[in-house]
């Protein structure tokens, strides 16, 4: 513990440092996407029925294991970030803005003076996607919850979709931050929700697309999904050279071979698709070869002694508190900009 918060402030430092006046001098940036699992406050929530987390409900959910659930996704983020702070992260299953308060602002996160995306979703469970992100680095323009209706069972609740418009260096950026329904209830009974989803996701990147064919979109979140199944499969559809493409993962340690493990068996839910622009040769932002990463660092797995090998350290084991830090590995992409790599 006293090595990590050694190494953190000297990260800390360093990127104090490498600024003036506030403004970072970087030349390419990461972004992230981590569904941290169960990220709720303690406190009751009176605008929904779900309240498992709290000291009187069946998680026990207090304020000692909030506070060890906030530094351990700080921990998390600086860690993936390489000592310095991501630009902008995407988060699935937090409860609240005030979580998102809680760890920009009563964590070490605060001196990076993050900024952050937040709407109530209808979700039955009352859990959200948000966003956080550097203002040094991307300036928001517009922001929407985009609601996904999966069936037409009007009981049948499930999170938006956040799309945030910005700009990142001297780029219009878009970016989609996901969570699509789960596969609760059995693969072929759910997958009609999910692909549901991926079709209105899919009208509007298109639609973005169809005005501006070069258009830079980032797609990131937990599909519920492995990288070939339907969903994907229909965000892939295109009819012409503009569209999104698939970014092959890699792991930052090679401790894993996917962002969840389930009876033994690893997959890649959490994902990164982007526009064809992103990854042409021409002037303005790109995506780094081969930078979209699994962050699969030791402190985030534990021995899995049922099935072998290593597993997410997560915070729950069905309703028994673990203590970990989420039940899904983070993932990450840099984009360079290419403005300042001309000869």
């Amino acid at each position: 513990m006293r090595a990590f918060l050694i190494i953190a402030l000297t990260g800390i430092l360093c990127l104090l440092a490498g600024t003036v006046n506030g403004q970072a001098k970087r030349k390419s940036v990461r972004i992230a996407f981590y569904n941290v699992e169960n990220f709720f406050d303690p406190f009751s929530d009176t605008t929904t029925h779900y309240n498992e987390f709290t000291p009187q409900g069946n998680r026990h959910w207090n304020k000692q294991r909030y506070q060890t659930k906030l530094q351990h996704i700080y921990k998390a983020i600086i860690a993936l970030g390489q000592w310095q702070a991501p630009a902008i992260v995407g988060f699935a299953e937090i409860e609240n803005r005030q979580v998102l308060i809680d760890l920009t602002q009563h964590t070490p996160l605060k001196t990076y003076h993050y900024k952050i995306i937040h709407y109530d979703s209808p979700d039955k469970r009352g859990i959200d996607v948000g966003l956080i992100y550097h203002p040094d680095y991307f300036r928001v323009l517009y922001s929407q919850a985009i609601n996904v209706k999966p069936d037409d069972n009007i009981n049948d609740k499930t999170r938006d979709i956040l799309y945030v418009k910005g700009v990142l260096f001297t780029d219009t950026l878009h970016l989609f931050v996901n969570h699509w329904p789960s596969r609760y209830g059995g693969l072929m009974e759910t997958v009609s929700k999910r692909n549901r989803t991926a079709k209105i996701l899919k009208h509007h990147t298109d639609s973005i697309l169809i005005h501006q064919p070069n258009a830079l979109i980032i797609v990131m979140g937990d599909m519920n999904e492995n990288p070939e199944d339907p969903g994907i499969q229909i965000l892939l559809q295109t009819s012409g050279n503009h569209g999104l493409v698939q970014l092959k993962p890699h792991t930052t340690f090679g401790l894993t071979g996917g962002t969840i493990k389930n009876k033994g068996r690893w997959t890649t839910f959490d994902q990164f698709l982007v526009s064809k622009s992103f990854i042409k040769k021409r002037p303005g932002l790109m995506v780094v070869g081969k930078s979209f990463h699994i962050f699969d660092a030791a402190f985030l797995l534990e021995k899995d002694k049922k099935y072998m090998g290593l597993k997410p350290d997560r915070s729950f084991i069905g309703f028994k508190y673990h203590g970990g830090f989420s039940d899904h590995l983070p993932v990450f992409v840099d984009l360079i900009n290419q403005n300042d790599h001309q000869p």
